[in-house]
């Protein structure tokens, strides 16, 4: 996959085996690291996945919140400062080549998925309301 930005054209390619297996490793390794860090404490950040591209260069870190009142500048801003220890280490514990870089954005899925539920149920309850009958002669 290649970066949504301007002037790049968005493709979306079969991950390989080993691109599955160190984003799951990446995932873990960056699970264990946020949890260490103080800055995040009480934040509930969690990652909804990772993306990586087949040449590895970059990771696509995707994060979401519970926390509704968590501004997410302020929390991409955390995780940006902590990026490059992170990286650090988890180069260290996966022994690649070149440790990917970590791009994190913030995952808004759970809040689309909550906006469908919504407009589901709200057609469901249009469903079950009865609609008057006309008398018939």
């Amino acid at each position: 996959m290649v970066a949504s930005m301007p002037g790049f054209v968005e493709s979306r390619t079969m991950p390989t085996r080993r691109t599955v297996r160190v984003a799951e490793v990446l995932r873990k390794e960056l699970a264990a690291c946020m949890s260490q860090s103080l800055d995040l404490e009480g934040l509930l950040i969690t990652i909804s996945s990772v993306e990586l591209p087949p040449d590895m260069r970059q990771a696509y870190i995707y994060v979401s919140t519970l926390n509704p009142e968590l501004n997410q500048e302020k929390a991409l801003a955390l995780l940006l400062r902590n990026r490059k220890e992170w990286q650090g280490r988890i180069g260290r514990r996966l022994g690649v080549k070149f440790t990917p870089q970590l791009i994190f954005r913030f995952d808004n899925a759970i809040e689309r998925g909550d906006r469908v539920m919504e407009i589901l149920t709200k057609l469901e309850l249009n469903k079950e309301t009865p609609v008057e009958d006309q008398p018939s002669d």
